[in-house]
């Protein structure tokens, strides 16, 4: 997220462990809801990966400037036909729909946050709130350092750059964060959450388990990639850059919590990931 609004996020995104409040294991369970004894507990090295990584990513958000020029500039592929078929033309509803992706990607992180510590701590589960919530400090330290670090340095121009160069007026936004285009920091937060979410809700019967359960992992991806969408349509990246935004999310937050923790032998974790014209399918045994 390059974007003036986003940036006041980014640092409580990416350190939520250093503000994390430890949680007493010692708090009675649900009988429905517990953390399985066969699953590993956050390691002590993962604590120092995960701080390790937050103060790294943080270090590039506020060390690493954007490069003036980019090295990069104009679409692969379908980017150029997609950017046309899709951006919004007016400057002034471009604004709006990048602020509707900017909910959007907050509220898919707010609803993951939700999730692994509010709903365990209301069903008296202290042990699986402290372990959910450390889960999510981990994927997001990792998944923000690799965005961040890749369109600090990577310095691929918006779309949106050519014509800024011809018309500085051509989009209220034309002199914020024009090289920092790929990947899309919003997708690959939205889909760091959704990846989180459908981990663990696949795991742990967070909303009693069965359908709830499978909605609220469908839900998150669909926030994930309405996020996506808006912001092709808002201009701000091109096709591509959100579907590696989206690839490096949900691959952070889907594989970390689960081959960390949920793949325990005797385990069995169903799920696939892949590319389709207007998103991503994801397609699992819940």
């Amino acid at each position: 997220m390059t974007d003036s609004r986003a940036r006041r996020g980014a640092p409580a995104i990416v350190f939520v462990l250093s503000m994390m409040p430890r949680i007493s294991s010692a708090a009675e369970p649900s009988p429905g809801l517990a953390w399985n004894e066969a699953w590993p507990t956050f390691r002590p090295a993962e604590y120092v990966v995960t701080a390790a990584a937050g103060t790294a990513a943080l270090l590039a958000f506020f060390a690493l400037p954007l490069r003036e020029e980019p090295r990069w500039t104009g679409g692969i592929l379908f980017d150029d036909a997609a950017r046309d078929a899709l951006r919004v033309r007016s400057p002034a509803a471009r604004d709006r729909v990048r602020t509707l992706s900017d909910v959007l990607a907050v509220s898919t992180v707010a609803w993951v946050g939700v999730d692994s510590l509010l709903v365990p701590l209301a069903k008296r589960s202290g042990s699986v709130a402290s372990q959910l919530t450390l889960m999510d400090a981990e994927a997001f330290a990792m998944s923000t350092l690799v965005t961040m670090t890749m369109y600090k340095t990577i310095g691929r121009a918006r779309p949106s750059y050519a014509d800024c160069v011809k018309d500085p007026a051509f989009d209220p936004l034309c002199d914020s964060g024009s090289t920092a285009s790929f990947p899309s920091g919003h997708t690959s937060a939205a889909f760091t959450a959704a990846g989180l979410s459908c981990a663990h809700h696949l795991h742990l019967p967070l909303y009693g388990g069965g359908f709830a359960d499978e909605l609220a992992c469908g839900g998150a991806i669909a926030l994930a990639s309405a996020t996506a969408a808006l912001r092709v349509m808002g201009d701000r990246h091109y096709v591509s850059d959100v579907f590696v935004g989206a690839a490096i999310g949900f691959g952070t937050g889907f594989a970390v919590p689960t081959l960390l923790h949920y793949a325990a032998p005797g385990g069995a974790t169903a799920m696939s990931v892949a590319p389709a014209p207007a998103g991503l399918v994801i397609a699992g045994v819940f």
